[in-house]
């Protein structure tokens, strides 16, 4: 058997938290045109230039992507700041999984009561959403439940290595 690697990229939704700093930003820069120009002309239009181009970088960095790597039995999550900057994130060993199966699942329900819960999904929509538990994490304490949005590659992928666990 070679080596299995599949790869997914989902955008994540937009924060209140990054709502009303995009909002700010456009603010600051509206709030520099209209203050700063009249009153100080070249300095002031220097100033609001630069405003602007720290408001492009609030727009930028506070939209995310997840990046799902399925690799020889590991799943790793990655976060994509702007397109640009990768945030290094968690490796799971879908080996140790207990179980692979939709969020809202009767399995799910029955199991998800007392665990560490991760959210690596990008939208609110649930019918794609898939969890998958794991008994033994390291540096967890107890089980660990996450969230995730695969697709059908993805999902066939875990099926190759732990078809009993997939529901």
């Amino acid at each position: 058997m070679g080596d299995v690697f599949v790869e997914q990229i989902i955008k994540k939704r937009l924060s209140l938290g990054g709502l009303a700093i995009r909002i700010g930003a456009i603010f600051i820069v509206l709030a520099s045109g209209v203050i700063l120009i009249p009153l100080l002309l070249m300095l002031g239009i220097t100033i609001t230039v630069l405003l602007i181009y720290l408001a492009y970088l609030a727009f930028v960095y506070t939209s995310a992507e997840w990046e799902y790597s399925f690799v020889n039995g590991e799943l790793t999550i990655d976060k994509i700041l702007g397109k640009r900057k990768r945030k290094p994130g968690e490796t799971y060993d879908i080996r140790k999984a207990s179980l692979i199966a939709p969020a809202n699942s009767e399995e799910v329900a029955e199991k998800s009561k007392f665990l560490t819960k991760i959210d690596y999904t990008g939208t609110t929509n649930t019918d794609n959403h898939y969890v998958i538990i794991i008994d033994d994490v390291d540096g967890v304490k107890g089980a660990l439940m996450i969230t995730f949005e695969p697709d059908e590659k993805m999902l066939e992928a875990m099926y190759n290595v732990r078809p009993n666990i997939i529901k």
